[in-house]
């Protein structure tokens, strides 16, 4: 069981769904606890992203 919110969670199902590969927040405590899930989409904080992809 997760600790995710309700709200958290619609936002990643609508982002699976759409099969997006990556959701991007600045909540930094739904980033790790996706991090924990076996998620279809990898959350993660825009400016690892940007750091990331740079």
């Amino acid at each position: 069981m997760s600790k995710i919110r309700t709200f958290d969670s619609f936002h990643i199902a609508a982002a699976e769904n759409a099969k997006a590969n990556i959701m991007l927040t600045t909540d930094d405590k739904l980033e790790k606890m996706a991090e924990r899930l076996e998620l279809k989409v990898r959350v993660m904080n825009p400016l690892k992203f940007a750091w990331e992809v740079i």
